[in-house]
């Protein structure tokens, strides 16, 4: 089954509720503020809504910047200062607006970054990446507990309504990472091993990975390393 509609909605929900309990927190975390993230979010989702309205058109559109992190360092102080009411407000508004492009559009043939189908471009910019900002933020923050749920949601999410390789193999990894900090080896090797085969390239810096550090001597890790 591949419902992005029904991943994407998720996701307005989980950040609807997010901005309402960081506007009560009012708080100075570590790292990102939410506002950042949201800023961040809603500048990634603009790009993306204009390539799929340019699509949608038949018309060329440009691609995203050839050097993400580079572009991303001299845009994010543009949204320092911008207030979380606002940067949420456009994040929503955004993702609303890839909504009813996935509903126009359905999943064809398309290249944005690392992806190839307009289903795969929204659900890794609109759903996946946007989660991992908030793991980041919730796990600097000390609330590793909340954190890892969001991973382990969101692989089970993907499972059920997006079982695209490129993103549920990334999701995988990512559980398996949790699996080795909680002492359950076994298991994070059973989810590289089934990650393995869907995103190759990940895989391959696994050994090299500090968080997988502890499964090295593992035979079963160190057979899936030595293929990469």
């Amino acid at each position: 089954m591949r419902d992005a509609h029904g991943l994407l909605e998720r996701q307005r929900e989980l950040e609807r509720a997010v901005a309402a309990e960081e506007a009560a927190l009012g708080r100075e975390p570590k790292g990102w503020p939410a506002a950042r993230i949201f800023f961040h979010v809603a500048q990634w989702r603009g790009r993306l809504r204009d390539a799929l309205t340019d699509l949608q058109a038949g018309r060329p559109y440009a691609p995203p910047p050839s050097n993400i992190d580079e572009f991303n360092e001299r845009e994010l102080p543009l949204g320092d200062g911008l207030p979380l009411k606002e940067t949420s407000a456009r994040a929503d508004e955004m993702l609303t607006v890839l909504i009813d492009l996935e509903a126009a559009l359905g999943d064809r043939p398309f290249q944005w970054t690392i992806t190839r189908t307009t289903g795969d471009a929204l659900i890794r910019n609109s759903y996946f990446h946007p989660r991992m900002h908030l793991y980041d933020y919730w796990r600097e923050n000390g609330d590793t507990s909340r954190a890892r749920d969001l991973l382990e949601r969101t692989a089970d999410e993907l499972r059920e309504l997006w079982p695209s390789p490129l993103i549920l193999g990334a999701a995988l990894y990512n559980v398996a990472v949790i699996r080795v900090a909680q002492g359950r080896e076994d298991e994070a090797i059973a989810l590289l091993e089934e990650a393995g085969p869907m995103r190759p390239d990940i895989l391959s810096a696994a050994g090299a990975d500090p968080d997988l550090a502890t499964l090295k001597g593992n035979p079963r890790f160190e057979a899936l390393t030595a293929r990469r």
